[in-house]
C-alpha cells in the first residue's frame, strides 16, 4: 500500500506535488481558524444620527419658510404693515414658493448625481438663504415675490437631494426614521416661524430666520458624502472609507458583504439606461412611479398646505376665544410631537398600516371642521359654545397626517427606486406635489369665496379618504428591508434557463 502510494506520487507531475504540498499546509490552517471564534467588531450609528440631525436644518429653514405666510400675511394685509398687500397678492405670495419648489425639482437630479449628494445639498441652501436675505429689506409685494421663489428653488432641491442621501447613508435599522425626519423637520421649522411670529415682530422674525440656513451650511459642510456616490464615480476606496466611517468601524472586512450589495445594486443601475425614459417605460419603474404619485396627490388634496399656509385665518373663521396665534402654537406642538412619534413607529408598525390609519381619521377630522363651518355659516346655528371642535379636530388631522399620509410618503420615496433613476423619481414626486399644492394654496381662497370654507373642507376629506385606501391597495410593505431587498421585491430576477 505504501508502495502504491509512493509510485502514485513519483508519477505525478510537479505541479501536481505543489498542489497537494500546499493543500496539505494549507488544511491545518483553515482547521485552526475554523475552531477560533470570529471577532464581530459592534457598528455605532451616532454618526449616521449627527449627519440626519444636521441635514434636519436645511429642512427646518424650508419649513420656515413654508410656514411664514401663516404669522406674515396676517401682518402684511393688515393696518400695520409697511406697504399694502392685498388678500389676493397674500395668496400668490403664499403660492408662488410652490412654484419655485418645481424649478429646484428640475435643476436638482443633474446636479446629485454629477456633484455629489453632499455639494449639492449645500448648494441648494443658498437659495434658502438668499430668500431670508431679500425679506428682511423688503418694501414691495414683488420683491417678496421674488424672494419666495428664489426660497423655493432651495427647497425643491433640498428635498430631492434630502431623500436620496438619507436613504442611503443609513443603515437599514434606521432608515424608516431618517425619512421621516423630512417631514418632522418642516414641521419644526413651521413651528418655528409660528411661535417667533407669535411673540415677535415681522421685521425680528425675518432676522431671526436668517439664521436657520447659516446653521446648516456651519455643521453639514463636516458632514461625508454618500457611499453610493462613491461607487458611481469608481471610487471604491473612498466608499470602502465612507462606510467605516459611517458606521464607526475599523475593519474593511466588516462592510465588505454590504459593499458587495452596493457594488451590485450601482453596476445594473449603470447598465440599465437611466433617466426619466427609463423612469416611465421600465414596468417596475412605472409601478413605483404610481405609488409615488398617488401618495404625493393624496397628501396634497387632504389640504395639507393650505392648512399649513392659512392657519391662523382657519382659527380666527372659528370665532374661538383661544388668539388664533396661539392656536397656530399649539397645532405646531401638536405636529411635532407626532412626527417624533412616528420615527419611531414607521418601523414597528410598518408603512402600509400607517397610511391607511391616518388618512381615515385625518378624513374623519376635516370632516367635522367642514360640518362646523357648515352649522355656523348656512344653517346660522348658535356654536358659541363649541368654537374649541375645529382647533381640536384641526390638530387631530395634524397629528394623525404626521403619523402617516404626510411622513410616509417621504420614507417610500427613498425606497422603491433603483439608484439610476432615483433623482429622477424624486425630482417627479416633488414637481407633481407642488404642482397640486400650488393649485390647492391658490384655490382655497377661491373655492371659500364661492362654495363656502365648510365645501372645502369636506372636499379635502373625501380625498384624503379615498386617497388613503387607494394608496394602501396597491403599495407593497417594505418594513426592515435593505434598499437591496426592496429592488428586489419591486424587480425580481428571472431564474435562468439553463436547460
Amino acid at each position: 500500500m505504501y508502495l502504491r502510494t509512493l509510485f502514485g506520487y513519483l508519477r505525478s507531475s510537479d505541479a501536481e506535488r505543489e498542489k497537494r504540498v500546499t493543500e496539505d499546509a494549507i488544511k491545518p490552517c483553515q482547521d485552526l481558524e475554523m475552531q477560533q471564534p470570529k471577532i464581530e467588531e459592534k457598528e455605532r450609528l451616532w454618526l449616521q444620527w449627527l449627519s440626519a440631525l444636521s441635514s434636519s436644518f436645511a429642512m427646518i429653514s424650508c419649513g420656515s419658510h413654508f410656514g411664514w405666510t401663516s404669522p406674515a400675511l396676517p401682518h402684511l394685509t393688515g393696518p400695520d404693515s409697511e406697504f399694502s398687500v392685498t388678500v389676493y397678492q397674500g395668496s400668490w405670495i403664499a403660492s408662488i414658493y410652490i412654484l419655485g419648489t418645481i424649478l429646484g425639482s428640475l435643476v436638482s437630479p443633474p446636479m446629485v448625481n454629477r456633484i455629489g449628494r453632499k455639494r449639492a445639498f449645500l448648494a441648494f441652501i443658498l437659495p434658502q438663504l438668499a430668500g431670508w436675505a431679500m425679506i428682511v429689506p423688503a418694501r414691495s409685494y414683488q420683491v417678496l415675490y421674488g424672494a419666495r421663489l428664489i426660497a423655493g428653488l432651495g427647497h425643491g432641491g433640498i428635498y430631492n437631494v434630502a431623500v436620496i442621501y438619507l436613504a442611503e447613508i443609513a443603515d437599514k435599522r434606521v432608515r424608516g426614521a431618517f425619512g421621516t425626519l423630512l417631514k418632522t423637520s418642516t414641521n419644526l421649522g413651521s413651528l418655528f416661524s409660528a411661535t417667533m411670529g407669535a411673540y415677535l415682530s415681522y421685521e425680528k422674525l425675518n432676522l431671526v430666520s436668517l439664521w436657520l440656513p447659516l446653521v446648516f451650511l456651519c455643521t453639514f459642510v463636516f458632514m461625508p458624502e454618500s457611499p453610493y456616490f462613491h461607487l458611481m464615480r469608481g471610487r471604491e476606496d473612498r466608499a470602502i472609507e465612507t462606510m467605516l466611517r459611517l458606521r464607526r468601524l475599523t475593519k474593511p472586512e466588516s462592510v465588505r458583504r454590504d459593499l458587495e450589495a452596493m457594488r451590485l445594486t450601482v453596476a445594473e443601475s449603470r447598465h440599465a439606461r437611466g433617466g426619466l425614459w427609463e423612469l416611465v417605460t421600465k414596468p417596475s419603474n412605472r409601478r413605483s412611479l404610481w405609488i409615488l404619485l398617488s401618495l404625493k396627490v393624496t397628501q396634497q388634496l387632504s389640504g395639507q398646505m393650505a392648512i399649513i399656509a392659512y392657519t391662523q385665518e382657519i382659527f380666527g373663521h372659528s370665532g374661538s376665544r383661544l388668539a388664533p396665534e396661539h392656536a397656530a402654537i399649539v397645532l405646531g406642538f401638536a405636529q411635532l410631537a407626532a412626527g417624533l412619534l412616528v420615527a419611531n413607529l414607521v418601523d414597528r408598525m410598518g408603512r402600509r398600516l400607517l397610511i391607511i390609519c391616518s388618512g381615515c381619521v385625518a378624513a374623519a377630522a376635516l370632516a367635522v371642521v367642514g360640518t362646523f363651518f357648515y352649522a355656523r355659516e348656512e344653517l346660522r346655528v348658535d356654536v358659541s359654545q363649541i368654537t374649541w371642535i375645529p382647533i381640536v379636530a384641526l390638530i387631530t388631522y395634524e397629528i394623525v397626517v404626521a403619523l402617516g399620509i404626510g411622513t410616509v410618503p417621504y420614507v417610500i420615496l427613498g425606497e422603491i427606486f433603483p439608484t439610476n433613476v432615483k433623482s429622477e423619481a424624486v425630482a417627479t414626486a416633488i414637481i407633481i406635489g407642488s404642482l397640486f399644492a400650488f393649485v390647492v394654496g391658490l384655490g382655497f381662497q377661491a373655492l371659500n369665496s364661492v362654495a363656502g370654507i365648510h365645501t372645502t373642507f369636506w372636499f379635502f376629506s373625501v380625498c384624503c379618504c379615498s386617497g388613503s385606501v387607494w394608496v394602501y391597495l396597491i403599495t407593497p410593505e417594505t418594513k426592515g428591508m435593505s434598499l437591496e431587498e426592496v429592488q428586489e421585491l419591486f424587480n425580481p430576477q428571472k431564474p435562468r434557463n439553463n436547460g
